[in-house]
């Protein structure tokens, strides 16, 4: 008993690091209540599988956000080219530029789909307003070629692309306020399918959005990238992340329970003179 009473705190981080390590070495299903919102992320994203329509996806996170939102684009795109949409990426965020390019060309490796055909990434401009006006009318106006720098007009995938209008959804990922900016100089003059990702602690803010319409869908941090992984049946790092989060305060709720328990029967015994 008096081993139970000066457990080393060593063993209690040890259990922790365990509980949180172990699910990113498993596929664990966590239980949980998909949101109205991430649900209407998804259908969109069905929706243009069954009109065969392309769709624009704003790459928007760094290293910061990366944990959270890097997640989200993975289930995103496994969704769309498992349905064989046509996406089309670019980004804002000059930190980011690597990090959207390797996304995209790792999920389209995964489904076999080939750059300039099945997907392209325009890169990154710092014409955030500008880019997002011009492409209400002719996005070629900000980027007149791609990442690999090859003419817009040479990639079989853009010949009949030119703005909103030819994308049945618009999404971004975003760890900033640049989804705001969708709505100002996008949604609000070209009136778009718009549904945006973002990290949990800035949900909030858009929340508004979704109740006057010009955001259709909105997916908040880990949690959202784990409902939409529970939507597509393609668990990966959102799922385990929220399943490493669960089992990492589980254990810390068991550790806590315990030591009351042991604490009320220290303070007993003391009481009868037993220790």
């Amino acid at each position: 008993m008096k081993k139970l009473f000066n457990l080393d705190r060593r063993v209690v981080y040890l259990c922790l690091f365990i509980a949180i390590i172990l699910p990113f070495f498993m596929k664990p299903v966590v239980k949980m209540t998909t949101t109205e919102w991430v649900q209407k992320s998804y259908d969109l994203v069905e929706e243009a599988a069954v009109k065969q329509k392309p769709i624009l996806i704003g790459l928007d996170y760094d290293p910061a956000t990366m944990a959270e939102l890097k997640p989200m684009a993975a289930a995103i795109l496994r969704h769309a080219f498992s349905r064989n949409v046509k996406v089309v990426g670019m980004t804002f965020i000059t930190t980011g530029t690597s990090l959207a390019a390797g996304i995209l060309d790792q999920v389209a490796k995964e489904y076999g789909k080939v750059y300039g055909e099945d997907y392209v990434f325009l890169g990154f401009t710092t014409q955030l307003n500008q880019a997002l006006l011009n492409f209400g009318d002719n996005f070629r106006k900000t980027y007149p070629k791609d990442f690999k720098n090859t003419n817009v007009d040479e990639i079989p995938l853009l010949k009949n692309i030119r703005n909103y209008n030819d994308f049945h959804l618009v999404i971004d990922l975003s760890g900033t306020k640049i989804p705001g900016y969708f709505i100002v100089y996008g949604v609000d003059k070209y009136n778009f399918n718009y549904v945006a990702g973002v990290t949990a602690v800035s949900a909030t803010e858009y929340f508004p959005y979704l109740q006057s319409g010009q955001m259709k869908g909105l997916m908040a941090g880990m949690k959202g990238a784990a409902e939409y992984e529970g939507l597509a049946n393609k668990i990966d790092a959102g799922m385990r992340g929220m399943a490493s989060q669960s089992w990492g305060h589980l254990t810390i709720i068991f550790f806590i329970i315990i030591g009351n328990i042991l604490y009320y029967m220290k303070r007993r015994f003391e009481g009868r003179g037993s220790l």
